[in-house]
This record gives C-alpha cells, structure tokens and sequence, in this order.
C-alpha cells in the first residue's frame, strides 16, 4: 500500500477532484491544440455553437472518438477506492472505470447529445455517424441538438453539490489538474479553509496512485 492509498483509506469523507492529465494516459489531448489552424477553445463558446451549429459539430464528430478511449490504471484505482469524484473532463472515463462513488462531471459529458425543446437524448457515436452520413444535426422535432458539453459561457454543472464535498471532506485528492480553471480551481482552498489535507497529484506523478 503506497501513502496516498493510506491517506484515502484512512479518511472518513475523502473526495476526488479530477483534470485533464488524468486522461492523458488514455490518448485523450488537451483542449490546449487546434483545429483547421485555430485553437481549439475557439470553437467551444456558446456563442460559435449558435452561429455555427454545422462547424462545430464536424469538430465534435471528431471529439466523439474519444469515448471510445480506455480508463488507464489511475481511472480504475479511484474506482476501486470508491470515493466521491468531481472532474472537469467530459470523456466519461470516470464512469466507464466502473466505480460505485458519486461522479460529478462539472463541464458535461461528450457521451450523448440532447434536444432542448423535447428533452430527448441521442448517443453521441449514433448522432456522430448520423450527422457524417447526411449533414443533420436535427432533433426529430426540428430543434437542433444541443451537445451536453458545457461549453464557455455556459454554467458550470454540480456546483453546489461539488462545493458541499468541498467543504465536508478530510482529505481531497487532486488528480491531473492545474488548477487554472474555475470555479474548479478554488475547491482545494474550499476544503483547505474546512481543514482537510489536500493532496496534489500532478500529471508527471500519475502512477503514483497505483505504484508502490
């Protein structure tokens, strides 16, 4: 049993809070890239969804992809240990490793689109073949489909709930975050105020969370 292990085992309300560098391992880039020579970040506003709804979901046909990526080791050992999660990752790895905690995906998940007037819901990889085949990106009500994706300018997800972890653990894990992106970023020192220890585990030091 390696220290980190000890110290979630040995909390009575220990909580994770998840970033990017989690999935790394699995193949899963930043939104840090471009795409057809513009950053990516670009294409992810609310404001470019509803001007171009057809450019950005050619973009999100190719994020689509990511669902079909494997937990790595650090997704399953978070699992195992059954504890809350709170991410900032929308590749729904959490889920797919197979825990019994809470997940709260505060930016949304990749894995379904949804109709804001009818409230249907359509598998992303279904949509993604749909919307490559013939070019609709249309609910079968008529609305176009909305991505489940919280993008920028939109409201952050669970955040209450993830607050109220925040404030209540002893022991928060930090995993793959850099902690530059809010309102995520101030939960450490939501749970450091509490007094919780809170434990960094940066993207270079992964597989501390499995190794011995």
């Amino acid at each position: 049993m390696n220290r980190i292990e000890e110290q979630v085992l040995s909390a009575k309300r220990p909580v994770a809070l998840t970033g990017a560098g989690i999935s790394a391992p699995s193949g899963i880039p930043t939104f840090q890239g471009t795409w057809r020579g513009r950053p990516i970040r670009d294409f992810l506003s609310r404001d470019f969804f509803e001007a171009h709804p057809r450019q950005f979901f050619e973009l999100y046909c190719e994020m689509v992809s990511w669902c079909r990526k494997e937990p790595n080791p650090a997704h399953l050992q978070l699992a195992k240990w059954g504890l809350p999660i709170i991410t900032q990752n929308i590749d729904g790895l959490h889920h797919k490793a197979g825990g019994k905690g809470e997940i709260l995906e505060l930016h949304g998940t990749l894995r379904h689109v949804a109709c804001r007037r009818c409230g249907r819901t359509m598998d992303a990889e279904a949509f993604a073949a749909k919307f490559l085949r013939d070019g609709d990106y249309h609910c079968p009500c008529g609305q176009t489909w909305d991505t489940d994706v919280v993008l920028y300018g939109d409201a952050v997800r669970h955040l209450d709930r993830a607050w109220a972890l925040a404030q209540s653990c002893d022991v928060m894990l930090v995993v793959g975050t850099s902690l530059t992106t809010y309102p995520a970023a101030a939960l450490p020192d939501a749970a450091r105020q509490s007094g919780a220890r809170v434990i960094e585990v940066n993207d270079d030091c992964i597989g501390r969370l499995t190794g011995p």
